[in-house]
């Protein structure tokens, strides 16, 4: 599964790799981190990811 980024952050989780909107996340991908990162669950308080609907 892919997920691009909504809204900037810093990844404290990835050495502070800055991701901008648009970036493809690429950092950590446990079912934990993505739950963090996809939901208001984290520093920020909202959605940072999004899961990209793969076309077929």
């Amino acid at each position: 599964m892919k997920y691009r980024v909504i809204h900037r952050f810093r990844d404290l989780q990835d050495n502070d790799r800055i991701y901008e909107v648009g970036d493809e996340y690429e950092g950590k991908r446990s079912p934990a981190r993505i739950k963090e990162l996809s939901t208001d669950d984290n520093k920020i308080g909202k959605p940072l990811i999004e899961k990209v609907k793969e076309e077929k």
